[in-house]
This record gives C-alpha cells, structure tokens and sequence, in this order.
C-alpha cells in the first residue's frame, strides 16, 4: 500500500489555496484530485475512492459543514480534515462532531499539513492490514499499531530537537521502550566513512570496540557474523550512508515486522542526522549598523537578471545583517562567497558533485528540497538565494527544475520565506525566460 495508491481529495473556492496543496502533497507521493464547491466535491467523490479529503469549511454555495455531512452519508470511514480561514471554533467542532478527522488553521502551515496527512494515510495503511486478518491476529497487529503510532510521536518530537545528542536519546529511548527491543546503538558515520556511536543501551560501555566492528561488518558485506536475533538498518542520504541503527532481541523471536519497524525508524532519522550533517542553523548575521536598504517582502519569490550576481548577494547580505536568518544554495564555491561578502554565520550548501563540506550533487533535487524545508521552518523570518539554477538545468533538465521552483515558490509563499534566483539572460530561451517570469516576480531595483 504505497502511497500512490491512497487518494485525496482537497475542497477549496481559492484556486491558489488548492494549487498549492496539491503540488505540496503530490510532492509528497500521493493520488490528489480537488473541486472548488462542495457540489463538485461530491460527483467527484461518487465517481472515485478517496482515502481523505480536505475540506475548506467556508465556501459558496453549499458550505463545507454539509459537504461533509454528505460525504460521511455516502461512506462513514473517509477521513475529512477541515481547513478553516476563520475563527469558527463552533463550527470546527461542531464538523468534528460529525465525524471530521481533525482541522486546520488557515494559513496552514506546511510542516502540518504533510504531518496531519500521513497520519491519516498511516491509519489507512493500518487499517486495511486489519481487515486481511482474522479475528485470532487482530490483538498482535493492535500492539503494531501501538508502535506504528510511537514512529509518528517520534518524528514530530525530533522535529523541535535542536541536539543532536537529545534526537539520538530520543531514537534509541523510543526503540527500546515503545517497540520493545532489548539491545539498541545509533550510529551517525563522519565524512571520511567511519562510524561513531551517538547513543546505545542494552550494551555495555566495553563494548564499544564489539559494535563499531558491527557496523564494520556491515560495510564489508561480513553481517553473517550477527547474532540471529538481531537486525542492522543503514540511513541512507541518496547513495550515501549517513548513518545506521542495529538492534538485538534476547528472548523472543525477530519476525519480520520488527524489521519494518526498524527500517521505518531509519527513514525518520534521515532528515534529523541530515539537519546536523549540513550544519544549517538559523543564527543570523551581526546586525549592521546602518538602516536596511531593500525591503523585500515575505511571501515573495523573485528572479534578478544580471549576469555576475553580485546585486543579488548585496541584496541577500543586507537582509540577514538586518535580523533575517538566510540560506545560499550556490554554484559559486561558498568560501570565495562567504569571505567576499563577509558572511561567516551564514550556511552555505554548495551545489557539486565533489565531495566536501556541505556540498550536495544538482540531481538531488528532493533532498536539496528537504534542506530548504528545514531552514525555512526553523526560521521565523527567512530569506533563501538560490544560485546556480543554469546548473542545476543542466544537470537535470528544464521541466524537472521548473516543478522544483514551482514547490520551493509555494513553500516560501506558505511559510513567509522569501526567495531570490539570480539568473543571466543569455543562458536562456525565451519560451524558458516566459515560464519563469510565470512562477517568479522579476526584481527591478534602481541602481
């Protein structure tokens, strides 16, 4: 049951509010259709399966609290969750009362959005694994349950955790004590391949030595060597191994749903160990001692046209020295950038396919996305540049990057960010040039 297969459906009168959830969760892997009435939202709903819908509760004609009393006639387990602009807490629990899965705040935000959907989509998954069952195994996949819903916990707390060492506690607590593992060790691995052991329990401190030779056996294809009741996830970055849990039963057999657990488990550290590997924090520049002189407004991204960027840095240095946390994505190696402009606290994430400090390959376009995401929600005023996108063109192609500019544009529109993409003329067409203006505003600035 992958996620192509669960179905969405969003209600919504703005055209604008639709587009952007749509790509968001399509971004995301799911099925999305959507209807701009509840009338509409209703034939759709009769002539397709949906899994969810996400309902605007105030819309013409007729208004969201019937919409869903009309879909809950026609099928009972379809999830709703309301989207509501206004303060109608009556109205949210009186859609509540009548079987809406949750509800949302309007503007909502994107972090909990994708949270919200995978819960639903999450207990769509558990709940057609219980209808393949007997009555006899609906008590062990209940306790699955339990520890599927330990994950989701898990993930939403690593997002608040600015330590590595606290997200690390946190993991190897939640594999021991909520999915019931004796023998827990996390692993991050350094830039040079070797392991370092962030936390463990169940194993003694002399045993240090034995599990660094775990993980060794694991990279020398040599895992035979485990014991049996014992399982070994790698964390994946793209084709690279950031890190590892491994973890042992003592007296209970290992069935294979410990090891989805696991490798699940593995998934949601991803973009926690990532978040430290990048070494993307928020902390801003000193504050100039000079009134700022380009006033950007959130919410906004733009393209400035120039050929050697040197407007757009100017422009990106005077807002983080002005108590705007920033992110450059560039082309241009970040050490000739940050020395430059004189921009030591702010992160860099250089667009290579070398190896090195904070260096990600152009065709890692959902990471780098990923990234982007975690800067800007940590951030409570953000801008991010973005140079490089004739590269990252060339590296990939022109309508993969536009579906890329298209999503980063709606999460800085979602989250209050702002965008700046400088770009040189020259090294576009014009029907290219027409789909950018399209998705970004063109910066005119007097000189």
């Amino acid at each position: 049951m992958e996620k192509d297969e669960f179905n969405i459906l969003i209600v919504d009168d703005e055209v604008n509010i639709r587009d952007s959830l749509k790509i968001i969760l399509e971004t995301e892997g799911y099925k999305v259709l959507d209807a701009d009435s509840g009338e509409e939202a209703i034939k759709k709903f009769k002539n397709n399966s949906i899994h969810l819908v996400l309902l605007d509760l105030k819309m013409k004609g007729m208004s969201g609290e019937e919409t869903l009393k009309n879909i809950k006639t026609i099928n009972s387990e379809t999830m709703i969750i309301i989207l509501t602009g206004h303060a109608t807490l009556d109205s949210s629990l009186e859609a509540i009362k009548y079987g809406a899965y949750d509800y949302l705040k309007k503007p909502v935000n994107v972090d909990d959005i994708r949270r919200l959907v995978f819960k639903a989509y999450d207990r769509w998954k558990l709940s057609n694994l219980v209808k393949h069952y007997n009555n006899a195994l609906k008590q062990r996949y209940a306790k699955r349950n339990k520890e599927l819903l330990s994950v989701i916990t898990l993930s939403e707390k690593l997002r608040e955790i600015d330590s590595l060492e606290k997200g690390a506690k946190l993991i190897v607590g939640t594999i021991h004590e909520a999915v019931g593992f004796d023998k827990v060790v996390f692993y991050s691995v350094e830039g040079d391949g070797n392991p370092k052991i962030l936390n463990k329990i169940g194993f003694s401190s002399k045993e240090e030595k034995k599990l660094l030779n775990t993980y060794n056996n694991y990279k020398n294809k040599t895992n035979e060597l485990a014991p049996k009741n014992s399982f070994f996830s790698p964390i994946f970055f793209e084709k690279d191994t950031i890190g590892a849990l491994y973890v042992e039963k003592l007296d209970t057999p290992f069935e294979q749903e410990d090891e989805n657990i696991i490798t699940l488990i593995s998934g949601e550290s991803t973009s926690f160990l990532l978040r430290f590997k990048y070494n993307i924090s928020t902390n801003g520049e000193e504050e100039a001692p000079f009134p700022i002189k380009y006033e950007i407004p959130s919410s906004k991204s733009f393209i400035v046209y120039e050929k050697k960027y040197e407007k757009s840095f100017e422009i990106f240095k005077d807002l983080v020295t002005h108590s705007i946390s920033g992110l450059a994505i560039t082309r241009t190696p970040p050490g000739s950038l940050k020395k430059a402009y004189d921009l030591e606290k702010t992160p860099f994430i250089w667009l290579s396919k070398i190896e090195g400090v904070n260096a990600i390959s152009p065709i890692y376009l959902n990471s780098l996305m990923n990234l982007i995401t975690d800067f800007i929600n940590k951030g409570k005023d953000s801008i991010v540049i973005l140079e490089g996108l004739e590269y990252l063109i060339a590296q990939n192609n022109f309508d993969i990057v536009l579906k890329f500019i298209q999503t980063l544009r709606d999460l800085v529109l979602l989250e209050n960010s702002r965008l700046i993409i400088p770009l040189n003329k020259d090294a576009f067409n014009q029907k290219e040039l027409a789909q950018l203006e399209k998705e970004l505003e063109v910066l005119k600035l007097k000189n």
